[in-house]
């Protein structure tokens, strides 16, 4: 029963990290649009200069790990709230 239950919070954190990081590209890709006019497009493309799809990428990574962190110990956080899994005093 233990194992179903760490195979369930593995699922829902895996499924809150892909929703933050979707949602997290989304709104890069929308902010960079409104500041910079496009996103850039991929690295072999001659219209994006290699600077602005380096920081892109960069800013991209950064964000999508910030958002991997914040959901994986949210999904953590609420685990150990559960009854019997909490700290004891």
């Amino acid at each position: 029963m233990h194992d179903d239950d760490g195979l369930i919070w593995a699922a829902v954190a895996a499924a809150l990290t892909i929703g933050a990081t979707t949602l997290v590209q989304r709104a890069l890709a929308r902010g960079w649009a409104s500041r910079r006019g496009r996103v850039p497009n991929a690295w072999n493309s001659s219209q994006s200069p290699l600077v602005e799809a380096a920081l892109y990428a960069a800013a991209s990574g950064a964000a999508v790990g910030v958002a991997r962190v914040v959901a994986e110990r949210s999904v953590r956080t609420i685990g150990s709230r559960r009854p019997g899994h909490g700290r004891r005093s």
